[in-house]
């Protein structure tokens, strides 16, 4: 009986054995080929030397080369000149010469290396390959030719199993559209999608983008950036903390800290979200807005709104900057409130509407709709359509005041110059003895009325049809006779600081 145990234990010990050999054997590289074969044996080593149509196997992957040293003891083999590998009928590697070792099946490929699978082509100098793990790396320069794509770097690692590719150093993507270089780039070659790190640029015929983080599917010309992201698209700029880019749609998308510049009407957007839609040829911008433009000299025009639109030229389509709501203009001798404006490029007028106040100096200058017009970077003249009104406040509580239908006014060096009334006209006007001491008070009815002014008081007035006027002395009158219907002093409305995100 125990006679029996043993040999059962020695048969299955023997099995154990055979069965590890047999596997073992499996691992071993195996040759299918040659057409001369010599062996060689040293002390330490039995080496097969192997000439002409030279062909070996390792399970699914097949070597083919000129001539090969195979190493029996280490497993490992030495091939040269026209050497190939096939694994697993997906990936094929061609070069000069092949170190491959058969215990962790790992390749090293150099001269004129070429790696092929189903998705794209691999050249480079040198190549170590993990055929196990289907893993590559590369770092004397290689070039992967996908489809419409080709990519190029100085360090690079292909993972088959992942379809991915992971560039280091000068890597530059070439397409038909667009050139992409970046510090570092991870790319997927069956999505299309390039991930990069660091410093990138993508440039094509109709704009560049500059970012330090972000993708890019180069199937569909959809992208991400974020990290200093910029976009240049002909003449305006587009810059955000976050952006997304879709260049087949020609649609931009902003977040945070956003700033648009146009050259073409030198001006700046500033906001926390935006769109920059290409084909319609719209920007705009919300959420702490705001926008800047250089006028006359030095000075800028700041306009604050909930959102800021520009319109480009588009067909029949005009030009047109509009801010929407709780509107605001700060310019260093001209403020304004409206709740919303329309400035029109071809004709350079400025539009406010709802309730719009305009400051000049010591003017307050409001009715139901304001036109600015402004010429050569500066404000020359303006409208006020229906139910107009211009204060100017004088000591005390004495308010000279202009009040008629609609008006038109010039400036001059930004300075109220010239008023006509048209319809409707009212005046109070103070009568000064010297600047301390007043005359009395002119109160005019007139329907048409104009007055000219110097640096930015009252020089001249003109009464044209029917004036019906009447110096009063000051103590003769009600204070609400001195005041016209409708008059209002929004002081605390002007705005005169400067406000920024």
């Amino acid at each position: 009986m125990l006679k029996v145990k043993r040999n059962i234990i020695l048969f299955l010990f023997l099995l154990g054995l055979g069965q590890s050999i047999l596997a073992q054997k499996k691992e071993r590289v195996e040759i299918l080929g040659a057409e001369n074969f010599e062996y060689l044996k040293t002390t330490d080593r039995n080496i097969s030397k192997l000439i002409g149509n030279v062909k070996l196997k390792q399970q699914n992957t097949f070597m083919y080369c000129d001539s090969a040293l195979l190493y029996e003891s280490e497993n490992m083999v030495e091939a040269f000149s026209n050497v190939r590998i096939n694994h697993n009928d997906s990936v094929t590697i061609t070069g000069d010469y092949l170190l491959y070792d058969g215990n962790t099946k790992k390749a090293f490929i150099k001269g004129n290396v070429v790696l092929v699978d189903k998705n794209m082509t691999l050249t480079t100098d040198q190549l170590d390959y993990d055929l196990a793990n289907q893993y590559g790396y590369f770092a004397t320069g290689g070039k992967i030719i996908s489809k419409e794509n080709t990519l190029t770097s100085l360090v690079g690692y292909y993972y088959a199993r992942s379809n991915q590719f992971f560039f280091k150093n000068n890597v530059e993507l070439l397409n038909p559209d667009y050139t992409m270089t970046s510090d570092t780039l991870l790319y997927n070659t069956l999505s299309k999608t390039a991930y990069f790190f660091g410093s990138t640029q993508i440039k094509s015929k109709t704009d560049q983008i500059f970012c330090e983080n972000g993708w890019y599917n180069t199937s569909l010309d959809q992208s991400q950036f974020s990290k200093n992201a910029v976009i240049f698209t002909g003449r305006k700029m587009l810059q955000a903390d976050s952006l997304y880019y879709d260049r087949k749609n020609q649609l931009g998308k902003a977040f945070r800290r956003i700033h648009v510049y146009d050259s073409v009407q030198n001006l700046h957007l500033y906001g926390n979200t935006g769109i920059s839609n290409g084909k319609t040829k719209i920007t705009y911008v919300r959420g702490n807005s705001y926008a800047v433009k250089l006028m006359d000299g030095n000075d800028s025009l700041f306009l604050y709104g909930d959102t800021l639109l520009i319109s480009e030229k588009l067909g029949k389509q005009k030009e047109l900057l509009k801010a929407y709501h709780g509107v605001k203009i700060i310019k260093t001798d001209m403020q304004a409130i409206c709740d919303s404006l329309v400035y029109e490029k071809s004709d350079s007028v400025m539009r406010m509407f709802h309730s719009p106040i305009m400051w000049s100096g010591q003017n307050q200058i409001f009715s139901d709709t304001i036109y600015f017009y402004v010429n050569n970077g500066k404000l020359d003249s303006f409208d006020l359509l229906s139910n107009a009104m211009i204060i100017s406040k004088e000591l005390g509580a004495h308010y000279n005041q202009i009040k008629g239908r609609d008006m038109k006014g010039s400036m001059d060096s930004s300075r109220l110059n010239e008023i006509k009334v048209f319809g409707n006209g009212q005046s109070i006007f103070y009568a000064k003895e010297d600047s301390l001491h007043y005359i009395g008070v002119n109160v005019i009815d007139c329907s048409e009325m104009k007055f000219q002014f110097k640096k930015g008081g009252l020089e001249k007035a003109v009464f044209i049809t029917d004036p019906d006027a009447t110096l009063f002395p000051l103590d003769e009158l009600k204070p609400e006779d001195l005041r016209l219907k409708g008059f209002q002093w929004y002081e605390k409305k002007r705005p005169q600081r400067l406000y920024f995100q």
